[in-house]
C-alpha cells in the first residue's frame, strides 16, 4: 500500500544572517560587487550597528528570481 500522504516543504526555523564577507565567500563575488548588492534598495538586507546582514530564507527567495541588471535602474 502507498503513501498517501502529502510532503509539506519543510523551512528551518532557526535564524541565520549573513555577513558580506560569508556572501562574499558563498557566491565567490567581490567585496564591491557584494556591497553595492547589500545597498541594492530590492535586497533584503538590514544593517545591525556597522554590520550588513542578510536572513538566509530572504536571500534565498531572492536569489531564486531572475534580476537583470541592465533593466534595473539601481545597477546602472
Amino acid at each position: 500500500m502507498r503513501d498517501t500522504q502529502t510532503h509539506k516543504q519543510c523551512i528551518s526555523s532557526e535564524l541565520r544572517f549573513y555577513t558580506v564577507s560569508e556572501l562574499q565567500e558563498l557566491l565567490g563575488w567581490s567585496e564591491r560587487t557584494v556591497l553595492k548588492l547589500f545597498n541594492d534598495p530590492s535586497f533584503p538586507a538590514a544593517d545591525f550597528g556597522r554590520t550588513k546582514v542578510v536572513e538566509a530564507h530572504a536571500a534565498i527567495e531572492y536569489f531564486s528570481k531572475r534580476h537583470d541588471r541592465d533593466r534595473e535602474r539601481y545597477w546602472q
